[in-house]
């Protein structure tokens, strides 16, 4: 194997979402640079009137965030 490609770098990310950031100074984690919102996804709080995607519908929504680069999902709950 050639040695210039042990250190050709990393591909292009197929968009900008895969255009990773440091998390913070001390933080040796890399995210995208949008964060997904993931109070939408599942459906277990329609029943109080919060709209949300059925299963199949999430699990499509989560493969096209990370397909197109992204990693970083916000779950919080409040």
């Amino acid at each position: 194997m050639p040695e210039e490609s042990w250190f050709a770098g990393a591909p292009e990310p197929p968009t900008a979402l895969g255009r990773y950031r440091a998390l913070s100074k001390l933080a040796s984690i890399h995210v995208s640079p949008i964060a997904l919102g993931a109070m939408s996804i599942g459906n277990k709080w329609q029943k109080i009137g919060v709209n949300g995607l059925e299963e199949e519908e999430s699990f499509k929504f989560l493969d096209a965030y990370f397909e197109n680069g992204g990693n970083f999902i916000d779950n919080a709950n409040f």
